[in-house]
């Protein structure tokens, strides 16, 4: 014999709640700022002309602005496999671009401290793939933010 039972309907949680949206949209808004920085700095120092202590600063700044890359694209990342399920490709990546940068400062630091100078092809051509990344999760986070209306 069966016995009635009542039940509530649990809600289905959504995929994405309109705070991972607004701050998956800031966090890669920074990193997407920084990749730009980056390639300021990039086209800097490496212009002839320049006196060697200009060039060496330069270096190390463009070394520098990596760090915040870094970071912000994890944040990026982790936001988006943490609130942004359902969301495509989106979570995807967002993994991809750490894993992207992070390789960029590998192979940055490859060049300038272990000198390395034959990975630096592959560092500029990794540079676009990053850049690339950047602006597809750019273009994503605005349509998840204008979908939240």
């Amino acid at each position: 014999m069966t016995t009635p039972t009542t039940r509530r309907p649990v809600p289905a949680r959504p995929t994405s709640s309109a705070s991972a949206r607004k701050t998956f949209a800031i966090v890669t808004g920074i990193a997407v700022l920084f990749i730009f920085v980056q390639s300021i700095t990039a086209g800097t120092f490496i212009e002839d002309g320049l006196p060697e202590s200009a060039k060496n600063t330069w270096t190390d700044v463009h070394g520098f602005i990596a760090y915040p890359v870094m970071v912000f694209s994890l944040l990026a990342a982790i936001v988006a496999f943490r609130g942004l399920r359902g969301s495509g490709a989106v979570p995807l990546m967002a993994g991809l671009l750490f894993v992207a940068t992070v390789v960029q400062w590998l192979s940055g630091h490859a060049i300038s401290t272990l000198g390395m100078d034959w990975v630096t092809p592959f560092h500029v051509a990794l540079a676009f793939v990053v850049y690339g990344i950047a602006i597809w999760l750019s273009i994503a986070s605005a349509r998840l933010r204008r979908e939240a209306v």
